[in-house]
């Protein structure tokens, strides 16, 4: 199981590391040397260093808790020794297919099976089963059922940005009204697991993000 680790210091994140689980005992979980998103180098967290753990359950729910260092050991590679959490310290966010965020991406979604023209846009929302986009009111052709290979430029709290490149089909056409842009809804069509990660990780990066502005 992968696990996302995130440090704190004077309140403030101060840094996000991806790891996965090596082996468990009764006490502890047994994690490989987190890798720092950000530079992508290993980093050896110290005995007693304190973080939040987010993962995605196998129910598709993203739950987290938080955990610290107890020490090291020494299996077929090196391994730390973090506090395993009890169920009751585990926390539900909300699982993936619900989870919406508000952001204007650039996306360039090209129609796979016609000579269709391709829509240069940007999002108006976007979570793990989905998206919406905005329409540019000229006449393309499309319609509901197509499908289309989307790509969107996704920038993560840690500076970098990623390509997230998925089919999707398109389920609804929805003219302008009021101060509302014409816009086109479309659900993603069979993500395997680096897909499902990529844009599972950022939606809930940019949902803590929106809670914390929300928290002050």
């Amino acid at each position: 199981m992968k696990l996302t680790i995130e440090t704190f210091k004077d309140g403030e994140s101060e840094g996000r590391f991806q790891c996965r689980i090596v082996e468990t005992t009764e006490h502890y979980l047994c994690i490989d040397y987190p890798v720092n998103e950000q530079t992508g180098r290993t980093t050896l967290l110290l005995d007693g260093s304190e973080f939040n753990v987010s993962y995605i359950g196998d129910d598709g729910n993203v739950y987290q808790f938080t955990s610290e260092i107890k020490g090291r050991k020494k299996l077929k590679i090196p391994v730390l020794l973090m506090l395993k959490p009890s169920k009751y310290e585990l926390q539900k966010i909300q699982r993936r297919e619900y989870v919406r965020v508000d952001v204007s991406l650039d996306v360039a979604i090209k129609p796979k099976s016609s000579d269709l023209p391709p829509l240069i846009t940007r999002t108006l929302d976007i979570s793990g089963g989905g998206l919406a986009v905005v329409d540019d009111e000229k006449h393309k052709g499309y319609k509901p059922g197509d499908v289309m290979e989307a790509t969107i430029v996704l920038p993560y709290n840690s500076n970098h940005y990623s390509y997230f490149i998925a089919d999707v089909e398109l389920i609804r056409l929805i003219e302008a009204k009021n101060q509302e842009p014409a816009k086109i809804t479309y659900q993603f069509l069979k993500l395997n697991e680096k897909q499902r990660d990529q844009i599972i990780k950022y939606c809930f990066e940019k949902q803590l993000e929106q809670r914390r502005k929300i928290n002050g």
